[in-house]
C-alpha cells in the first residue's frame, strides 16, 4: 500500500526547517521623505539616494530595521532621523577608508548617545548600509560603509 502522503509533508518546507521566511522591502525614491512605522519592523529598506528622509518610529523594544542605500552618493545626503527627541542612537561604524593602510587606519568608530540622525554624506557608497535595534529608549546601530567617512552620526 502506497503512503498518500509521500512527498506532501508540508513540515518540510525550506522555511520550516531553517527559520528563513520573507523579510518586508521597502523601497525609498530619491528625494522622498518617508516615516516607517513600528508594524514595519523588521524590513529592509532600500533607500536611494539624493535627499532621502527616513523617520523611524517612536522608541519600542524590539523594533528593528535595515536601511541601505541604493547606489553612491549623488548631489544630497540621506537621512535617518530619530522618531522622538529622546530617541537617540548607540553604535559604532564599522568599514574600511579607501586605499587604506591596514597597518595605520582604523576601521572603527564609535557613536555618541546625544546623536538624533544618521547622516549618509558626499562619501556614501552603494550598499552602505545601518542595521538598528531598539530597547525602548535607544536604537543600537552597526552601520557599515565602503568609506569610514560614509556614515556619520550627527545632533
Amino acid at each position: 500500500m502506497a503512503n498518500p502522503l509521500y512527498g506532501q509533508n508540508k513540515a518540510d518546507t525550506d522555511m520550516n526547517l531553517y527559520g528563513r521566511g520573507k523579510c518586508e522591502i521597502i523601497s525609498v525614491a530619491a528625494g522622498d521623505h518617508t516615516s516607517l512605522t513600528a508594524e514595519q519592523s523588521g524590513a529592509f529598506v532600500v533607500m536611494a539616494p539624493n535627499s532621502t528622509e527616513i523617520t523611524l518610529p517612536v522608541a519600542a523594544a524590539g523594533l528593528q530595521f535595515t536601511i541601505a542605500q541604493s547606489g553612491p552618493y549623488a548631489t544630497a545626503v540621506c537621512l535617518v532621523i530619530q522618531g522622538a527627541a529622546g530617541d537617540d542612537f548607540k553604535g559604532a561604524v564599522y568599514g574600511t577608508t579607501q586605499g587604506e593602510s591596514a597597518a595605520t587606519d582604523s576601521d572603527f568608530a564609535e557613536l555618541d548617545a546625544s546623536n538624533t540622525k544618521i547622516t549618509f554624506s558626499s562619501a556614501s557608497l552603494t550598499a552602505d548600509r545601518v542595521y538598528l535595534v531598539c530597547d525602548g529608549t535607544y536604537w543600537y546601530v552597526e552601520a557599515i560603509v565602503g568609506n569610514t567617512a560614509g556614515i556619520t552620526f550627527d545632533d
